[in-house]
């Protein structure tokens, strides 16, 4: 299963405990296709380069931010879980954003048609 890193920003104000169930629907999500979660990680509320636009106008009134509240997860999974989790994260009220990165493994580098090994042309 490929290793995936995925970037989601959230609504800066958004209270604790929905960020838990975020994470634990999340989590469940995963390992229910036979993944695993490597790591959570939190960042804290950063200033986003350019406004941010929610699709719809929030619970407080807001409708633009220009700070949000960064967390970074590391997941094993299947690529079609990828879909399931866009749905849940799409949904969610408290994200403003979200971005998946499969990340390059060795293997994946070596088999690259345009990898050339630095030890294979060693001249004596």
């Amino acid at each position: 299963m490929p290793l995936y890193q995925q970037l989601i920003l959230a609504m800066p104000k958004v209270s604790k405990p929905s960020l838990v169930r975020l994470f634990k629907n999340h989590t469940e999500i995963v390992l229910q296709a036979g993944g695993t979660v490597r790591g959570i990680e939190h960042h804290g509320v950063r200033p986003l380069p350019s406004r941010a636009k929610r699709k719809y106008i929030s619970t407080t009134g807001e409708r633009y931010f220009w700070d949000a509240r960064f967390m970074t997860t590391t997941f094993d999974a299947n690529p079609k879980v990828l879909a399931e989790l866009g749905r849940l994260l799409r949904d969610d009220e408290a994200v403003l954003r979200y971005f998946t990165d499969k990340v390059p493994t060795k293997m994946d580098r070596t088999s690259a048609m345009n990898y050339k090994n630095p030890y294979g042309a060693i001249e004596k």
